[in-house]
């Protein structure tokens, strides 16, 4: 026996996990017309493999250079003449496998995976469920199929090179055999003519396909998983259904746009990529494609769009990627009904061909303001009912000058509901006020209900007399004795999101299992705020303080303010004031599902002098100068208005959130379930080590240097 270093091994890029060597022996083997490398192990594999191959605490022995004949096997393997869910679709079989006078069962070759571990019934008699090499997505039932494997004597074991019984898990296989009926069921199985091994899984193949903790390091065996399976066959699915919508049926164009851009102020924090060539310069990659199509409209493309990437650098929530894709579209010589009608048609068949849910077109409109009122967030998901009651008629508080809207979100639990926890702010806000509960146990209590709501929120009655308007309340919403009622206090225009009792609604939802996951409720939110005021760094006595100086845009500097507003966005900006944001709105419309937003757009402000304004007067962004003819060679919109003025059409525009489209078809609750390689919560990928260090050399072929 020759032995090799791991660095000649690694040179040759060959790597063999497992006792394929004991496989070998088995089978017999020498013969002289190559090589493999086969690493064998002092005992049986359990531990955790480590790069290369080797398990954490065992010793490999030598590398063993002798050839196995079952080698060329794993590479001259037939050809498959079906996936599993087209045996199942086609007709010949099926009237073969139907008729009692066949002569001869149909005969197929199959590639796939043991699925589980193979069933010996006895010497002479094997089970194994293989499963498919390719998910289909709309026959959930028929991606695995039953193979059976009858050996007679000692001679056919010789002729046969491999041997379902021997087989592990996992273990990918190219097996030819004759189909028949499954008995008692409707299903096929194959009986085994010939079964290859095409390569020999390390234990921990089966051992992490069985765990119930996934370590993320082993993401690529989770995609094996049928539920990953499945959840990557639907994003095909989609997007195979989106780009047939927009491109056969709408008359888009498919149009990709740069990963490379420049870095612009337009909200989240970017990742900035440094350029070798242009010393102290930098590359950032898009938020979103936005100042890409915009300017695809100025270039005359009548109708884009794109499955996009898009990158941002933020702190992640729960279901937050630092890389994530968006169905992103732009339509010249269009607006907000455009948009809205080819989306709703594009929504609508996703949902009918892969949920198989039909959505009524067209989709249900709310304004923001109603949505804020009703349900305490700009994405209601209108299911569940309860929604908030604005008590302003009887009330107003007068606790914060900013918070006058007295609202009562009222809870009639049944005789069978366990007690509701009580309220609490959101982790990111602890100082945050919560909700007042109170649980009346007889009419008369609602008057004290009302008088601890009074010194709490400084109510101004409007009738002045307590008991009345105590009575008046009560008999209005038929307030009952055993009723949850909570309270609290809101902006006229809320600018807090979720409010306090949007915020309570939504648990309660969640607490009582009402919501119906098989259900649908879509609907478009319009007529936002253009402008929001910024939130000043302390929380006073529970309520966010705003800056109505200072504003940022709600959706992106780019939307087109409501032409109701326009004259009050010029006045401004003609006297150098600031516009009031609670009384501006703008032309951006949000698709929710659900309570999720699953896409958002705007019309878009076309016009080159009417977005240098509201840049430079309102948004007030650096080193944009309101003076079309000044200088300004720091402009990070240079490009745009530029194109701006060029005779760039209207156009309007949105973009899907692709991710979580998928998730909601799939029925996950987490956009990870369709990525086929998510980051963690951190933004790191364990499986490949990224982000990882770079060294000081790298960094300054880039013109970097460690900060010490």
């Amino acid at each position: 026996m020759r032995t090799v270093s791991a660095a000649a091994i690694a040179a040759r890029g060959i790597r063999s996990y497992g006792r394929i060597a004991q496989t070998r022996r088995k089978i017999g083997g020498g013969g002289g017309w190559g090589m493999v490398v086969v690493r064998e192990y002092a005992s049986s594999s359990s531990g955790r493999k480590t790069e290369g191959g080797e398990e954490s605490g065992r010793t490999p022995s030598a590398y063993e250079t002798r050839l196995s004949p079952s080698l060329m096997q794993r590479f001259l393997f037939k050809k498959a003449t079906h996936s599993i869910a087209e045996l199942y679709r086609d007709a010949t079989i099926a009237a073969s496998v139907a008729s009692s006078s066949s002569s001869e069962p149909p005969k197929v070759v199959l590639h796939g995976w043991i699925d589980g571990a193979p069933r010996k019934m006895s010497k002479k008699l094997t089970f194994a469920r293989l499963r498919g090499v390719q998910f289909d997505v709309d026959a959930d039932e028929q991606n695995t199929i039953q193979l059976v494997q009858f050996r007679s004597g000692k001679e056919e074991v010789e002729r046969d090179g491999e041997v379902l019984a021997r087989m592990k898990q996992e273990t990918p296989v190219c097996v030819e055999g004759t189909v028949s009926q499954h008995q008692g069921t409707n299903r096929y199985e194959v009986k085994i003519i010939s079964i290859t091994a095409l390569n020999h899984p390390h234990d921990l193949a089966s051992q992490v396909r069985e765990a119930k903790e996934w370590d993320p390091k082993d993401r690529y065996l989770q995609l094996r998983t049928p539920q990953l399976q499945r959840a990557l066959a639907i994003r095909s699915k989609a997007a195979k259904i989106v780009r047939d919508q927009f491109i056969s049926l709408d008359g888009f164009t498919e149009v990709e746009t740069p990963l490379l851009f420049r870095s612009t102020p337009e909200g989240a924090r970017e990742f900035l990529v440094p350029s070798r060539a242009n010393e102290r310069k930098f590359y950032a990659l898009p938020q979103s494609p936005q100042q890409y199509k915009q300017l695809l409209m100025a270039g005359g493309v009548h109708r884009y769009f794109q499955i996009a990437k898009c990158f941002r650098d933020e702190d992640l929530r729960a279901d937050r990627q630092p890389e994530f894709t968006q169905v992103d579209l732009e339509m010249g010589f269009a607006g907000a009904e455009d948009v809205i009608d080819v989306v709703e048609r594009c929504v609508a068949r996703l949902w009918g061909e892969v949920r198989g849910a039909e959505l009524q077109v067209p989709f249900p409109r709310m304004t923001y303001l109603e949505a804020m009122t009703r349900y305490g967030i700009d994405k209601p998901d209108v299911r569940g009912g309860m929604e908030i009651i604005d008590l302003s008629e009887f009330a107003t508080a007068t606790v914060h000058k900013d918070y006058p809207v007295f609202e009562i979100l009222i809870y009639r639990p049944l005789p069978t509901s366990s007690p509701l926890p009580d309220p609490s702010p959101p982790p990111i806000y602890p100082t945050l006020r919560t909700p007042y509960v109170f649980q009346l146990d007889s009419p008369a209590s609602v008057t004290t209900w009302l008088m601890q709501c009074q010194q709490k929120f400084n109510l101004e009655l409007t009738s002045g007399d307590l008991t009345t308007t105590a009575r008046a309340i009560a008999e209005k919403y038929d307030l009952r004795a055993g009723d949850v009622v909570y309270a609290c206090t809101r902006q006229s225009m809320p600018f807090e999101n979720p409010t306090p009792l949007g915020r309570e609604r939504l648990q309660i939802l969640r607490e009582t299992g009402v919501l119906d996951n098989e259900s649908f409720a879509p609907l478009w939110v319009v007529e936002f705020p253009l402008f929001t005021p910024l939130e000043k760094a302390e929380v006073v006595d529970g309520h966010i303080e705003f800056d109505y100086d200072s504003l940022t845009a709600t959706h992106h500097p780019f939307t087109m303010p409501a032409l109701d507003s326009l004259p009050q966005v010029m006045s401004a900006i003609e006297s150098g004031e600031q516009v009031d944001p609670r009384t501006v709105l703008g032309q951006h419309y949000d698709l929710v599902l659900n309570g999720v937003e699953v896409g958002g757009g705007s019309t878009r402000i076309h016009d080159s002098l009417l977005q240098r304004l509201i840049m430079a007067h309102i948004l007030r962004i650096p080193h944009v100068e309101p003076d079309p003819h000044a200088a300004q060679p720091r402009n990070p919109f240079t490009h745009l208005l530029t194109a701006l003025s060029m005779g760039c059409p209207p156009h309007a525009g949105l973009a899907l959130g692709f991710d979580r489209v998928c998730a909601m078809l799939a029925g996950s609750e987490s956009i990870r379930d369709v990525i086929a390689f998510p980051k963690t919560h951190t933004g790191a990928d364990p499986l490949v080590g990224s982000p990882s260090e770079v060294t000081d050399a790298a960094l300054d072929v880039y013109h970097l240097r460690r900060k010490r």
